[in-house]
């Protein structure tokens, strides 16, 4: 019986490996990009440990805007159909990561359409917010159990349609925007089981 509980303890320990998160408490975004007094919550939890301090995580409930000021957004405010949540993987939203045990980067992305869309209505190029990519670099303070957040780096993709005179003939054009940011203030990813 003894080595039956041991067994369980180790299964329940090891099971739990996969339950990790890291997660950080904010309010939620404003119009314009002030911040509310709502509460809101951003976490990462490990998917699959892929080894070798790889991983694959799912980003839930809000991700990070960094505007003049830190705030939470929604991903259930990318779309307002819940149907649309589920058809595009918008919630959660996969991540990958690396850890070597003293610094953490996350990499993950998303894709918004400007809200002022009418569904079923041709999409003019310039109307749509294109894919935009985050890389999070993270330092690891053990004492505290915590991920503060170092920097951030923002790569954007940006389209432009232009058409010329009378022909109707119109060119596409894309762009690559890379924006690095540094926190100014102090972000802590708390890690939870």
């Amino acid at each position: 019986m003894k080595k039956f509980f041991i067994l369980l303890l180790l299964l329940l320990i090891t099971n739990n490996a996969y339950a990790l998160s890291i997660i950080y408490d904010g309010f939620e975004c404003a119009d314009e990009g002030a911040i509310s007094a709502v509460p809101a919550q951003s976490k990462f939890t490990i998917d699959e440990d892929l080894g070798n301090g790889n991983y694959k995580l799912l980003l839930e409930d809000a991700y990070l805007v960094f505007n003049d000021k830190i705030c939470l957004e929604l991903i259930s405010n990318i779309t307002k159909d819940p149907i649309d949540l589920k058809l595009h993987g918008l919630s959660p939203i996969k991540a990958s990561a690396y850890f070597n045990g003293n610094a953490l980067v996350i990499t993950y992305g998303l894709t918004a359409q400007n809200s002022d869309i009418v569904r079923g209505n041709p999409i003019l190029l310039t109307d749509n917010a294109f894919p935009s990519t985050y890389t999070l670099t993270f330092d690891y303070l053990p004492s505290r159990q915590a991920f503060k957040l170092k920097s951030v780096t923002r790569l954007n993709t940006l389209f432009t349609a232009v058409t010329s005179g009378e022909s109707d003939h119109s060119q596409s054009f894309s762009s690559f925007k890379v924006e690095p940011i540094i926190p100014l203030e102090e972000i802590e990813f708390l890690l939870k089981e």
